[in-house]
């Protein structure tokens, strides 16, 4: 870890970053990959090794004692479960990893992201797993609707255009009460969603309005029993600490039960939202989808378009609600059907305009290429990071092996 007031980053502009001296250092969490992606630079016999366990064990190793040392210890964020026996492998891999180091059990702490459909119905279960290292379960926000939508994508019952799908909805708040009653059960913390909202400097009204819609969401969480949350941006930061502050004196609020939520299956499956598709909410699903591919490919995780910070779970969301939108045949609210011709047409339009008033070298025809594949109800790649990895990342003599 960096020292404090040493500069971190650079932007090319010439803006430095430095941590600042006048107060504690931030608490790093460290996110590996997700169990489907691989790291195929590093092979074990022959095999590229899980991009998982590469991320884990290469930060584990080189900074645990660090940590430990500095008062604080390796601390990591776990997504994209759907079972608690994802949850066992990563306690087994925490319990071997400590013993090779001589660290004490239970110092490596994990905060698991509850963002598919199945990790919904087994949120006890994994932290019972974890029970040893757990620190909470999240509200992966944008990967959960991606993940409802993922798994019953066959079923004519489509959700409508993304901005009606807000935390509110049936299928949402039903989570999320469970996911507050659960944590605070079993003595660990809930922590709430991501404010994807990021600061709009060319216009001052939309700007109040969107941080306003911040306030509004930190308020929501807070009040319902969540112990912290997230922001996609550090002008947020100021707006969630106050809300939470003010209403969360507390370190957390695991004093806070909630035993008298009754949350079904039923409640957990309720895809009863109301709204429209519309060829608004088309546009703009191809406008994230392959918009966020062609900063992938460029090796940029995470994008703003339409002042939302978009990442991979926005873009699955748009591809995934495209897919599904077409594979039923569904009219819009305009009263035009969602045709494969229809979809591709308006594909290429999109792909044309950004591509014009983007700089040279940009990705956006590849990017509409592979995206073209994923928006016609035909084929569907389990996650579009599979679909995009080949492009940026290719097996040759130099990488590592062991």
């Amino acid at each position: 870890m960096p020292s404090a007031g040493r500069s971190i980053s650079r932007y090319p502009g010439g803006k430095a970053c430095k941590l600042r001296t006048d107060r504690a250092l931030p608490t790093l969490i460290v996110r590996p990959r997700g169990w489907h992606l691989e790291e195929k630079h590093f092979v074990v016999d022959g095999e590229p090794i899980s991009g998982s366990i590469f991320d884990f064990g290469l930060y584990f190793f080189h900074n645990a004692h660090e940590l430990v040392k500095r008062g604080s210890g390796p601390y990591l964020y776990l997504p994209k479960m759907e079972s608690h026996l994802e949850a066992r492998f990563w306690n087994d891999i925490f319990k071997l990893s400590q013993d090779m180091i001589a660290m004490p059990r239970g110092t490596i702490r994990g905060m698991v992201l509850i963002e598919t459909i199945l990790a919904a119905f087994e949120m006890e279960e994994i932290i019972y797993e974890l029970r040893e290292h757990s620190s909470g379960l999240n509200c992966g926000r944008w990967d959960y609707i991606f993940s409802f939508i993922k798994k019953f994508r066959h079923n004519p019952a489509f959700l409508p255009d993304r901005s009606a799908v807000t935390m509110t909805s049936p299928f949402m708040e039903a989570y999320v009460k469970l996911l507050i009653k659960t944590c605070h059960k079993r003595g660990v913390h809930a922590m709430g969603g991501m404010a994807a909202q990021i600061p709009i400097k060319t216009d001052v009204a939309a700007n109040k309005a969107a941080m306003e819609n911040v306030y509004k969401d930190k308020l929501r969480e807070v009040t319902a029993g969540h112990d912290g949350t997230w922001v996609a941006h550090a002008a947020l930061a100021s707006i969630a600490s106050e809300v939470f502050n003010k209403h969360m004196p507390t370190p957390s609020q695991l004093f806070k039960r909630t035993e008298e939520v009754v949350v079904t299956a039923a409640d957990l499956l309720n895809s009863n939202v109301p709204g429209d598709v519309t060829e608004d909410g088309i546009s703009k699903n191809l406008d994230i989808g392959f918009g966020y591919m062609e900063a992938w490919v460029r090796g940029i995780g995470c994008v703003p378009i339409n002042y939302l910070m978009e990442d991979a779970a926005t873009a699955e969301v748009s591809r995934s609600q495209l897919w599904q939108w077409l594979r039923h045949q569904i009219t819009t609210a305009e009263g035009i059907k969602v045709s494969k011709e229809y979809a591709l047409r308006t594909l290429e339009e999109e792909t044309s305009k950004l591509e014009k008033a983007a700089p040279k070298g940009n990705k956006f025809r590849q990017a509409a290429q592979h995206f073209s594949t994923q928006i016609t109800g035909e084929d569907y790649t389990v996650f579009l990071t599979i679909l995009l990895y080949d492009d940026i990342t290719k097996m040759n003599s130099k990488s590592a092996k062991l």
